[in-house]
């Protein structure tokens, strides 16, 4: 027999095998159920290698117990060119924490283990991260499993540990090229010294603080990743949080504020509580203090909001700049008027004695209620011991139960008196030239919704309350931030607020 001829007979022998495979294995394992699930948008591999049917988003193999705050969705493993495979991070009921690992339930592999794919535990060295994501970094064709991490204070990069054959190795491999939402992220982090997102939990995302909660002050923490968060509520009785970079619950050894050169906080008054202080670090009242909050109850009486001036502070500047509006008349005497004017002295009537007094209008119009505030003005300040050195009022900032986005921060990084630039929602509407940075870095009372001025009081003005409201995704930076950074950083927080993107 003629060579070619056993080649064309192995080959016909080849496709007809295939096409054996192909009409009767997947009926045989999937039939009633390749029509369920999908693998991409290929219906050969649906069929052939389908995604598992008993383990999934929302189902776990007994025994297991699965951490829902890491990566959790199919990759490809198997080299298909399809996500077939389901991974997520889980451990054995009863285990500890660092006995968790990340496991792929490999597809086509229907009721075996979901767990033969995995990687070592945290105790043996995997590193988990909630910015996490499965990619192919070293070009296998298997996905790795990526994650941001921290590689000193403030600096920040992206790692991957590898897939191999049998499973996810403690080799690393940098990611320098992520997907767009981690870049990001990436950038959010850059420079950053604290990030309590407060999202689904009270965790700083730079591994710095430690907190301690007042008045059962917490955060929802489920569902996991909301799709909308309600931030920290806190109820302006009892609630608020302590917080410092060592368990003291002091800021100095790692967060120094005479380093910080940006804060970053979302806001939601729900009552204007007396002076109430979004945030408050230092060392009593009026004793080392940088904080922002608000100035009485609001502006009671005003029931409509005027834009904030851009430049110079308000609380000195009364008249509008020349040549339009009211401007300041010139230093003269009545004679001067009576002479230069149509002022005539000579038309005055005397109405003479009376014996029965004239009733006069009242000088002083009758007292009405206050209206309920609506507004409230924002104020930062900064003291170097007992000495206020900067005070900035920007007015009606915040609006009785709307979210609002706030960022103060330098515009350069080296100046000793730079000037501060305030945000709100992402735009410019203060500049204070020539300020003032934090004068100490040690501070041992730093809250989050208490004014250092709580406990004192006086016979001229009520104590400062407790802030009501709520408040999520706080930062601070030691890098200045530029409008890019802070208007990205508003678009994320607007998203998972759920608000109407502008």
């Amino acid at each position: 027999m003629e060579p070619w001829v056993t080649q064309l007979f192995w080959i016909s022998l080849a496709l007809l095998a295939l096409s054996i495979v192909y009409e009767l294995l997947p009926v045989s394992v999937t039939e009633g159920f390749s029509e369920l699930v999908s693998v991409g948008d290929s219906k050969f591999w649906a069929k052939l290698v389908p995604r598992r049917g008993d383990v999934g988003p929302d189902l776990e193999q007994d025994g297991l117990l699965r951490d829902p705050r890491y990566f959790s969705g199919y990759a490809d493993l198997q080299r298909f060119g399809q996500k077939t495979d389901f991974c997520r991070v889980v451990m054995k009921s009863g285990a500890d924490e660092k006995d968790k690992f990340l496991a792929c339930a490999l597809g086509g592999t229907e009721n075996l283990s979901s767990t033969s794919f995995r990687s070592p535990s945290v105790r043996d060295g995997f590193l988990l991260g909630r910015d996490d994501y499965m990619r192919d970094v070293d070009g296998d064709g298997r996905d790795d499993y990526c994650r941001i991490v921290k590689r000193g204070p403030a600096t920040f990069g992206i790692d991957c540990n590898t897939a191999t054959e049998k499973g996810f190795s403690l080799n690393l491999v940098p990611d320098n090229s992520p997907p767009e939402d981690m870049a990001k992220l990436l950038n959010m982090y850059e420079g950053c010294m604290f990030w309590l997102r407060l999202r689904d939990d009270m965790v700083d995302y730079t591994e710095t603080l430690f907190l301690n909660s007042a008045g059962g002050a917490k955060v929802a923490e489920k569902p996991v990743k909301p799709d909308v968060t309600e931030g920290l509520r806190l109820n302006g009785i009892s609630q608020y949080l302590r917080l410092g970079d060592d368990p003291y619950l002091s800021l100095g050894s790692v967060v120094k504020l005479r380093s910080m050169r940006a804060f970053m906080i979302w806001v939601r008054f729900d009552e204007f509580t007396n002076n109430a202080h979004i945030f408050d670090f230092g060392n009593g009242a009026g004793i080392d203090n940088v904080w922002i909050g608000i100035l009485n109850r609001g502006n009671q009486g005003l029931d409509h909001e005027e834009k904030p001036l851009l430049c110079g502070n308000p609380m000195a500047d009364v008249l509008p700049d020349g040549p339009s509006g009211a401007q300041p008349g010139e230093i003269t005497t009545p004679q001067d008027l009576m002479e230069t004017s149509d002022a005539n002295v000579e038309a005055f009537t005397c109405e003479g004695f009376s014996v029965a007094p004239r009733k006069m209008p009242r000088t002083i119009p009758k007292a009405m209620k206050a209206k309920e505030a609506k507004f409230a003005d924002l104020c930062y300040e900064i003291w170097d011991k007992d000495q206020r050195k900067l005070r900035i009022v920007v007015p009606m900032v915040f609006k009785k139960g709307e979210w609002t986005h706030i960022t103060v921060t330098t515009l350069d990084a080296k100046s000793f008196r730079p000037d501060i630039a305030l945000y709100k929602n992402g735009q410019k509407v203060f500049v204070e030239p020539s300020a003032w940075l934090p004068q100490t870095d040690i501070t041992e009372k730093n809250y989050i919704g208490k004014s250092n001025w709580s406990d004192v009081t006086s016979q001229y003005a009520n104590k400062d309350e407790l802030f009501q409201g709520a408040v999520f995704d706080f930062r601070g930076y030691q890098r200045p931030l530029s409008e890019k950074d802070i208007q990205e950083s508003y678009a994320w927080g607007q998203g998972l607020l759920g608000l109407k993107m502008e």
